[in-house]
């Protein structure tokens, strides 16, 4: 199937945002920024979905596909991750193995992985109990919210699907919530300013009580409203708009986002400790971290992929 070059230029607007989230310093400042770009990961599952084919899944041969895809390149890097910032033993190493903590940003793949198991189920939850299947993720934010508030500690629960399934089904079901969307970019524009502004309330009420995590975090309920927003803004997106978008740097960011997305926290460590042997501090240590990151693993997929045989080409994301 051709790729969709609007649908890449997103996902290259997604993979800048989950880069920049990765450089911000933990202040009261990234509190306001983060509101901005808590969407992204929300729009790559939205993506996963919105191009799942039911017919595909009857048929089978999706799963394998998919698992072929993201399997080695999260053992592979996982190993790399490991042995760059951990360096402990075995069991520990397994550890990180099965709950995707190698690394930061890791955790996506292994949640990609259990989305990619669900579509048969999903297709036939959406069918017989629809509501429900989509109540899911916002009663599991709202009790997420609650626990945290009263002193629970779940820091490895936003890695299991039920915190993004939302998103992920919107996509699958999208031929419904199309007709919702289409022709209402104004009213979802508003929606969407009205929601980081709340987003941006509730992150300094996280703050203020010494929660900067949960300040920040895309798995609390204001997260998740704004990720929809988003994504209804993009998907009613004008014609004018989807033109310049398609003739952006965005499309061929969007088509290494996968590999960008495996390597760039590397590339971003190695950026750190450059930069600390530098007078430059605050907000330009920020964007060139941001730009350089992005550029550089950029460039690496796109070399990787050209000079490497197809099969390690695959093994590595890129």
């Amino acid at each position: 199937m051709a790729r969709d070059r609007y649908l890449q230029a997103l996902r290259g607007a997604a993979i800048a945002s989950v880069v920049l989230i990765h450089c911000l310093p933990a202040c009261a400042a990234s509190v306001a920024i983060r509101p901005f770009l808590n969407w992204s990961v929300a729009v790559f599952l939205f993506l996963s979905g919105y191009l799942t084919d039911k017919n595909e899944v009857e048929r089978g041969g999706v799963l394998s596909r998919r698992l072929r895809k993201a399997l080695p390149p999260y053992v592979v890097w996982s190993t790399v991750y490991v042995l760059v910032f951990q360096r402990e033993g075995l069991m520990s190493f397994l550890g990180s193995l099965l709950t995707g903590g190698a690394a930061s940003h890791m955790y996506f793949l292994l949640l990609y992985v259990q989305l990619t198991i669900l579509p048969p189920l999903m297709y036939r939850a959406l069918e017989s109990c629809g509501v429900l299947v989509y109540l899911v993720t916002p009663a599991t934010l709202v009790v997420y919210e609650l626990a945290t508030a009263a002193g629970f500690a779940f820091p490895a629960l936003g890695r299991l699907f039920p915190f993004w399934m939302l998103f992920y089904i919107i996509g699958l079901d999208w031929r419904r919530w199309q007709r919702v969307v289409e022709g209402k970019l104004r009213v979802w524009a508003w929606v969407l300013v009205g929601s980081i502004g709340l987003q941006i309330a509730v992150g300094y009420c996280w703050n203020s009580f010494g929660d900067y995590n949960m300040a920040t975090t895309q798995i609390k309920l204001s997260s998740a409203v704004t990720s929809l927003a988003a994504i209804a803004v993009m998907m009613s997106a004008s014609s004018r708009t989807r033109s310049v978008m398609l003739s952006s740097p965005l499309v061929p960011l969007g088509d290494a986002s996968f590999g960008v997305y495996l390597s760039h926290i590397l590339i971003l460590a190695v950026f750190r400790k450059i930069l600390t042997q530098t007078a430059i501090s605050g907000l330009p240590s920020v964007a060139l971290s941001w730009l350089l990151t992005l550029g550089l693993s950029y460039t690496f997929c796109v070399v990787a992929g050209r000079v490497l045989p197809t099969r390690a080409s695959r093994i590595l994301g890129v």
